[in-house]
């Protein structure tokens, strides 16, 4: 796959495993039958999402956040992001050789297919190899040497990598791991909690529930999907008791939500990093004085009050905020003085914003952005375009000086890799593509003592938030509307799993 595609596919949210973009999630329904019953799950449960009628229920070939939330539900993971980390879901152990070049995964216990048949490690692998071969999500399994890769035995699978990877189960296994029956989807046989029943890409579908999987686990024994495009009529819909749960809803939501509803949000691993990449390739940003002047004029408190409404918090330019790892000690400061100075040093007086609101509240963040430059010394003028069209030529958008974009959050161990460097996927700034850092981020990778990568990584990310090109000035929770009482579910990079956390 072209790295153009891949990006796009990326900033528009269409591929789950790679930018953890939003999609669907689930509830029960009717919370007063519920009480009444025992704590077996009787329940159908009705969710609405963003959908594309062109889908199919196959993760090479799904776009739509419904779409997702159907996957999901007949399939399951080896591993997914719970809402802080990484969380096992039908394997039970990863664990690394010396050296993290193979790694040897254990699956659940008596784990079977909603066919009545045992998931093997055969199946693992043959899964494994078809996303591989995927044009949307083969990149994410680079690192895998499939060919040297074995099953060991029914239950265990040894995977051999190309180079060490000791961040191999928060970084790999979580973002792309889906197991299907003989590693083909398109037979829609999963061990997930549910089996399709009926539907279609453009209205929704029902599933039935899998019973061959844990009951303990499962939320419900029906599951409904449904289309719903219009952000507003999601909302609707759950105010009326027509749904359980609305996916993705703008911030007005939290004062639109009526009755027995409530808003909701999943954790860390469920927000939005909100932020301007700066291109380190051209004038004036591939001076580091002008990206930290940029930096050091950013209101971030005020941003984040203005536009998130209490669901959400400043950000330091740095991806992870609220996950496991985090760099605590890193936080961005604003010094207008000192901005103002550095600009005057580099002699900018003028810049252009290139934005969309392809997630709510981008564009007016540029405008604010533009206010708060202007009392360092520089005049911002906001180029706002069509969000429809917004990433349609990727090469073109990086070669502007300055553009707005979001991120989904992820481990920043994870986010060093991939946003900065010479293999960085979603390296939209251009920073840091020389051999000096790229040993570094490998050195990260080859360093299997927890407390010593963690040391490698908190380093890595001050120079990262202070010298690189990326601005990600909030972080913003990703909101859901649901039926008061719906259980907490895991929200894997915006992707539900139907199952107890």
């Amino acid at each position: 796959m072209e790295r153009r595609q891949f990006l796009k596919l990326l900033a528009t949210g269409t591929t789950v495993a790679l930018a953890g973009s939003v999609f669907a999630a689930c509830s029960q329904q009717d919370a007063d039958s519920d009480a009444a019953a025992s704590n077996e799950a009787k329940t159908t449960l009705r969710v609405a999402a963003i959908g594309n009628p062109g889908d199919e229920l196959d993760p090479s070939a799904a776009s739509g956040t419904a779409t997702w939330a159907g996957i999901y539900a007949i399939f399951e993971s080896l591993v997914v992001t719970a809402a802080t980390g990484p969380s096992m879901q039908l394997a039970t152990t990863a664990k690394p050789n010396d050296d993290a070049t193979e790694w040897t995964v254990t699956l659940r216990d008596g784990a079977k297919f909603s066919d009545g048949s045992p998931v093997t490690a055969k199946d693992v692998l043959a899964s494994l190899r078809f996303t591989a071969d995927s044009q949307k999500l083969g990149s994410q399994l680079a690192s895998v040497d499939l060919d040297k890769s074995e099953a060991k035995d029914d239950s265990t699978v040894v995977l051999a990598l190309y180079q060490p990877r000791a961040d191999f189960i928060e970084s790999v296994l979580a973002k792309s791991s889906l197991v299907f029956k003989d590693g083909d989807p398109a037979k829609g046989i999963g061990s997930g909690p549910y089996v399709k029943e009926s539907g279609s890409a453009a209205d929704g579908w029902s599933f039935m529930a899998n019973e061959h999987f844990p009951k303990d686990k499962r939320l419900s024994e029906m599951l409904e999907v449904r289309v719903i495009a219009d952000a507003d009529a999601r909302i609707r819909a759950v105010n009326s008791g027509e749904i359980d749960l609305a996916l993705d809803l703008p911030v007005v939501a939290a004062k639109t939500l009526t009755g027995d509803t409530e808003i909701w949000s999943a954790g860390p691993s469920d927000a939005k990093n909100l932020g301007v990449f700066l291109n380190t390739d051209v004038a004036p940003f591939n001076n580091v004085d002008a990206r930290k002047a940029f930096k050091l004029a950013i209101d971030r408190e005020k941003l984040a009050k203005t536009l998130f409404d209490g669901h959400g918090q400043p950000g330091d330019d740095l991806p992870g905020k609220g996950m496991d790892g985090y760099p605590e000690s890193v936080r961005a400061k604003r010094d207008v003085a000192k901005a103002k100075e550095l600009f005057a040093a580099a002699g900018i007086t003028e810049l252009t914003l290139s934005t969309a609101d392809v997630s709510p509240g981008m564009n007016d963040a540029a405008h604010l952005i533009a206010e708060q430059l202007d009392e360092a010394g520089v005049k911002l003028k906001v180029d706002e375009r069509d969000p429809a069209t917004y990433y349609n030529d990727i090469p073109a958008l990086m070669k502007l000086p300055l553009f707005a974009t979001y991120l989904q959050n992820f481990p920043t161990e994870y986010g060093l890799q991939f946003t900065s460097g010479t293999n960085g996927v979603f390296n939209m700034s251009g920073w840091g593509k020389n051999a000096e850092w790229d040993a570094k981020l490998a050195e990260i990778g080859a360093t299997v003592d927890a407390k010593e990568r963690q040391k490698l990584v908190d380093s890595l990310s001050k120079t990262y938030a202070e010298e690189g090109g990326t601005v990600l000035w909030g972080v913003q929770d990703t909101l859901h509307g649901r039926v008061k009482g719906t259980p907490d579910v895991i929200m894997s990079q915006g992707a539900p799993v139907f199952t107890t956390p």
